[in-house]
C-alpha cells in the first residue's frame, strides 16, 4: 500500500494495516526481551508492571502500577518500553519515522509504550475506550497509536476490535473509557471490525479510534504492544517536564535507556 493509500485509509477509516512490517528477526528480538524482562533477567528500575485480574473482569485491575513481583506472575501490562533499548530501536525504524512524519510532523512525542498481555485461555476484557482523554497529564492530545502483536492475534485470542469511522467523533465527553450507556451510539454491533494480526504486521490507528479487546479463548498468549504518539514537544502538566521525543531533535536513543525508566 503506498502513502497516499494510508493517508486515505486513515482518514477514511481511522487506520491502516502495514503488513509484515517487522522482520521475523524484528519479532524474535522483541519476544526475547519480554521474556527477559518477565523472568527478572533484565531488570531496570522504575519499570511499571500491573498484574492481571483473578476475576477476570476490568473493574478489578489494578489501578496503579506496581514493581516486578517475580517470574511467575501473571503481568496483564508491562510499560516503560520507550525506555528498553530493543523496543526503542524497533520503533524507531526508518519506515516508521516516515510515517509518523507524514501524520504528525516533523517531531513525536511519546506518551507510553506499553505491552498487553493475554494469557491463553485467559486474560481481562479491555472495554470500549480512546487512546485520548481530556483527563491526561498533557496539553496535546494523542493523535496516533501503533498496535502489534507478538504473537498471531485473532479474534479467539483476544486481537483488537475498532469502530471504523469512529475517529470522527472526536474526544467523546471527557474520553478514554466509554460509558456503557453510549456504547449502541458509537459502537453499533454491526460496525465492529475485528483487527487479526500476523506476528511483524502493525495497525496505526487515529487515537481517538474506538476500540477494545475481550479474553483469550485459544490455547496461545496474545502478547501485544501498543505505543501512544503526540505531535510536537509535548509537556507532562503534572511534573511539568517534556515527554520523551521519538522522533526529532533530542529523541530517545537506545544507547542512552539501558539504565532507568525516567518517565516513572
Amino acid at each position: 500500500m503506498s502513502s497516499n493509500s494510508y493517508t486515505q485509509e486513515f482518514a477514511e477509516h481511522g487506520y491502516f494495516m502495514v503488513r509484515q512490517g517487522f522482520s521475523p528477526k524484528d519479532i524474535q528480538d522483541m519476544k526475547a526481551r519480554l521474556e527477559d524482562i518477565v523472568q527478572g533477567k533484565f531488570a531496570k528500575d522504575g519499570r511499571r508492571f500491573q498484574a492481571d485480574t483473578e476475576s477476570g473482569s476490568y473493574e478489578d485491575v489494578e489501578k496503579s502500577e506496581i514493581g516486578y513481583r517475580g517470574p511467575n506472575v501473571a503481568y496483564r501490562k508491562i510499560a516503560d518500553l520507550e525506555y528498553d533499548d530493543v523496543f526503542l530501536a524497533k520503533l524507531q525504524s526508518r519506515w516508521i519515522r516516515d510515517i509518523c512524519a507524514r501524520f504528525l510532523g516533523a517531531v513525536t512525542s511519546v506518551m507510553r509504550v506499553t505491552m498487553m498481555d493475554k494469557p491463553a485461555r485467559g486474560g481481562t476484557p479491555l472495554p470500549w475506550h480512546q487512546d485520548v482523554s481530556l483527563e491526561w497529564p498533557t496539553p496535546v492530545q494523542p493523535e496516533l497509536a501503533i498496535w502489534f502483536s507478538l504473537d498471531e492475534a485473532t479474534a479467539a485470542s483476544g486481537s483488537l476490535q475498532v469502530v471504523p469511522g469512529s475517529h470522527r467523533y472526536g474526544v467523546i465527553g471527557r474520553g478514554h473509557l466509554l460509558p456503557i450507556e453510549l456504547e449502541a451510539r458509537y459502537a453499533p454491533e454491526t460496525q465492529i471490525v475485528t483487527v487479526e494480526t500476523q506476528p511483524g504486521d502493525v495497525l496505526f490507528f487515529h487515537a481517538a479510534l474506538l476500540h477494545r479487546s475481550g479474553i483469550n479463548v485459544s490455547d496461545t498468549s496474545r502478547r501485544a504492544v501498543n505505543a501512544i504518539l503526540m505531535p510536537g514537544n509535548a509537556m507532562h502538566t503534572r511534573r511539568n517536564n517534556p515527554y520523551p521525543v521519538l522522533f526529532g531533535r533530542g529523541e530517545l536513543r537506545p544507547i542512552d535507556v539501558m539504565l532507568t525508566c525516567p518517565g516513572s
